[in-house]
């Protein structure tokens, strides 16, 4: 039997994933979280055997949860399911531990075709995921001695000269009229645009590229 946990902030949607998959047989649904704290606790507490995580949530995101369960309980295989289809958030995914990467617009076959996978110990992207990672490391390839700084949007940018100015998530979010969850997402972007780990890895990458420059 595949233990499987839900986490997505749309109750809908959780339902609807819900209901897709309770006609197999060999799938148990033990749980449901909508935000991403709820999710780390009631993982840790039921360790299911593939997680279904939305990244966009309510209080955290889902690369944190997904890291805090990977850390905590590798045993727990991580299936991202999410409308995000930029590189950035791909590859920050697989970085936090995910096994695996499905556009929401998939169908049922290739849902459960997932889960399996995680559950027997594979990884599972779905093809446009794949297309998407295979073209970056295409670009990344060619641009190896390239000497032009990584492309960030002028929002990411914005949160970059906050995080260097030491501002809090929440201070960020205020300054920029923005969510708490969407100024996450940014920072996880620039993560990994810059090849940075954390915040201090963002500093020397933006003097490096000297991305801080007044326009």
């Amino acid at each position: 039997m595949i233990r499987i946990f839900i986490t997505d902030d749309h109750a809908m949607v959780a339902a609807g994933v819900a209901t897709l998959l309770r006609d197999e047989k060999d799938f148990s649904l033990i749980g449901q979280a909508n935000t991403g704290k709820e999710a780390i606790e009631k993982v840790l507490q039921e360790r299911p055997d593939v997680l279904l995580l939305d990244i966009n949530l309510p209080d955290i995101s889902g690369l944190e949860v997904c890291r805090n369960v990977h850390a905590e309980a590798p045993e727990v295989k991580v299936l991202a399911l999410s409308m995000l289809n930029e590189e950035s958030y791909i590859t920050a995914m697989i970085g936090a531990g995910a096994s695996g990467y499905l556009l929401k617009n998939s169908d049922k076959d290739e849902l459960i075709a997932a889960i399996r996978a995680l559950s027997a110990g594979k990884t599972y992207f779905s093809r446009d995921v794949t297309d998407i990672v295979m073209h970056s490391l295409g670009r990344k390839q060619d641009d190896k001695t390239a000497t032009a700084p990584p492309k960030i949007s002028r929002r990411e940018l914005e949160v970059l000269k906050l995080i260097v100015d030491e501002c809090t998530t929440q201070e960020i979010a205020g300054k920029l009229f923005l969510s708490e969850k969407t100024v996450e997402s940014h920072r996880a972007a620039l993560l990994t645009k810059l090849g940075a780990r954390n915040t201090a890895g963002l500093v020397k990458m933006a003097l490096k590229w000297e991305l801080l420059k007044d326009e």
